[in-house]
Protein backbone atom coordinates (compact mmCIF):
# COMPACT_ATOMS: atom_id res chain seq x y z
CA UNK A 1 0.00 0.00 0.00
CA UNK A 2 2.49 2.82 0.56
CA UNK A 3 4.95 1.77 -2.89
CA UNK A 4 1.49 2.80 -4.11
CA UNK A 5 1.48 6.24 -2.31
CA UNK A 6 4.92 7.10 -3.36
CA UNK A 7 4.12 5.72 -7.27
CA UNK A 8 0.84 7.84 -6.94
CA UNK A 9 3.00 10.85 -5.98
CA UNK A 10 5.46 10.53 -8.40
CA UNK A 11 3.15 9.71 -10.81
CA UNK A 12 1.36 12.95 -10.01
CA UNK A 13 4.83 14.89 -9.91
CA UNK A 14 5.53 13.19 -13.63
CA UNK A 15 1.95 14.58 -15.12
CA UNK A 16 2.61 18.38 -13.57
CA UNK A 17 5.53 18.62 -15.36
CA UNK A 18 4.24 17.31 -18.68
CA UNK A 19 1.67 19.46 -18.30
CA UNK A 20 3.81 22.59 -17.47
CA UNK A 21 6.02 22.21 -20.24
CA UNK A 22 3.19 21.70 -22.47
CA UNK A 23 1.06 24.71 -21.08
CA UNK A 24 3.83 27.07 -21.48
CA UNK A 25 4.21 25.50 -25.11
CA UNK A 26 0.67 25.93 -25.97
CA UNK A 27 0.24 28.86 -24.77
CA UNK A 28 3.47 30.83 -26.00
CA UNK A 29 2.50 28.85 -29.87
CA UNK A 30 -0.75 28.39 -30.12
CA UNK A 31 -2.93 30.91 -28.32
CA UNK A 32 -2.29 34.29 -30.49
CA UNK A 33 -3.67 37.12 -28.30
CA UNK A 34 -2.25 39.96 -28.79
CA UNK A 35 -2.93 40.80 -24.83
CA UNK A 36 -1.05 37.82 -23.63
CA UNK A 37 2.55 39.23 -22.57
CA UNK A 38 5.42 37.96 -21.07
CA UNK A 39 4.39 35.04 -18.81
CA UNK A 40 5.78 32.03 -17.24
CA UNK A 41 3.86 28.85 -15.42
CA UNK A 42 5.08 29.01 -12.31
CA UNK A 43 3.67 25.54 -11.03
CA UNK A 44 1.08 23.27 -11.76
CA UNK A 45 -0.44 20.96 -8.83
CA UNK A 46 -2.72 18.19 -9.82
CA UNK A 47 -5.48 16.07 -7.98
CA UNK A 48 -4.69 12.89 -6.82
CA UNK A 49 -7.37 11.64 -9.45
CA UNK A 50 -5.49 13.74 -12.15
CA UNK A 51 -8.66 15.21 -13.06
CA UNK A 52 -8.40 18.80 -11.75
CA UNK A 53 -5.29 21.25 -12.26
CA UNK A 54 -4.42 24.32 -10.92
CA UNK A 55 -1.63 26.27 -12.64
CA UNK A 56 0.12 29.13 -11.42
CA UNK A 57 1.03 31.59 -13.99
CA UNK A 58 2.92 34.33 -13.19
CA UNK A 59 2.97 38.01 -15.84
CA UNK A 60 5.07 40.66 -16.17
CA UNK A 61 4.36 44.55 -16.41
CA UNK A 62 2.07 47.09 -14.91
CA UNK A 63 -0.70 45.86 -12.54
CA UNK A 64 -2.78 46.51 -15.56
CA UNK A 65 -0.53 44.76 -18.12
CA UNK A 66 -0.42 41.40 -15.49
CA UNK A 67 -3.98 41.56 -15.03
CA UNK A 68 -4.87 41.83 -19.03
CA UNK A 69 -2.59 38.88 -19.87
CA UNK A 70 -3.73 36.72 -16.63
CA UNK A 71 -7.56 37.51 -18.46
CA UNK A 72 -6.59 36.43 -21.82
CA UNK A 73 -4.90 33.44 -20.28
CA UNK A 74 -8.03 32.67 -18.91
CA UNK A 75 -10.13 33.30 -21.47
CA UNK A 76 -8.64 31.14 -23.51
CA UNK A 77 -8.91 28.08 -20.64
CA UNK A 78 -11.20 25.94 -23.45
CA UNK A 79 -9.24 26.35 -26.51
CA UNK A 80 -5.87 25.47 -24.27
CA UNK A 81 -7.65 22.33 -22.90
CA UNK A 82 -8.59 21.83 -26.05
CA UNK A 83 -5.05 21.69 -27.67
CA UNK A 84 -3.64 19.72 -24.35
CA UNK A 85 -6.38 17.14 -24.80
CA UNK A 86 -4.50 16.22 -28.27
CA UNK A 87 -1.13 16.60 -27.18
CA UNK A 88 -1.08 14.80 -23.87
CA UNK A 89 -1.02 10.66 -23.49
CA UNK A 90 -3.59 11.11 -20.60
CA UNK A 91 -6.81 9.05 -20.45
CA UNK A 92 -8.40 11.80 -19.04
CA UNK A 93 -7.11 15.94 -19.72
CA UNK A 94 -7.29 17.29 -16.29
CA UNK A 95 -9.63 20.45 -15.95
CA UNK A 96 -7.63 23.43 -15.50
CA UNK A 97 -7.51 26.16 -13.15
CA UNK A 98 -5.57 29.50 -14.04
CA UNK A 99 -3.91 31.30 -11.14
CA UNK A 100 -2.31 34.40 -10.60
CA UNK A 101 1.01 33.98 -8.74
CA UNK A 102 2.28 37.32 -8.01
CA UNK A 103 5.89 36.29 -7.32
CA UNK A 104 8.37 37.64 -5.01
CA UNK A 105 10.49 39.08 -8.07
CA UNK A 106 7.99 40.95 -9.30
CA UNK A 107 6.98 42.75 -6.26
CA UNK A 108 11.00 43.82 -5.54
CA UNK A 109 10.93 44.65 -9.23
CA UNK A 110 7.94 46.89 -7.99
CA UNK A 111 10.22 48.37 -5.41
CA UNK A 112 13.02 49.22 -7.45
CA UNK A 113 10.70 51.33 -9.89
CA UNK A 114 9.73 52.70 -6.64
CA UNK A 115 13.23 53.89 -5.22
CA UNK A 116 14.54 55.20 -8.56
CA UNK A 117 11.14 57.27 -8.92
CA UNK A 118 11.84 58.71 -5.09
CA UNK A 119 15.26 59.30 -6.31
CA UNK A 120 14.83 60.66 -9.31
CA UNK A 121 12.63 63.08 -7.26
CA UNK A 122 14.90 63.92 -4.53
CA UNK A 123 17.73 65.03 -7.53
CA UNK A 124 15.06 67.37 -9.14
CA UNK A 125 14.04 68.86 -5.71
CA UNK A 126 15.49 72.35 -5.74
CA UNK A 127 17.73 73.00 -3.05
CA UNK A 128 16.05 75.71 0.04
Amino acid sequence: MEGRMETGTRRQKQVENLLQKDLDEIIRKEVSDPKIGFFTITYVRISRDLRNATVGVSVMGSPEEREESFEAIRNACGYIQHKLAKKTALRHTPELYFKLDEMPELKVEEILKEIRSEEDNEKHKEPN
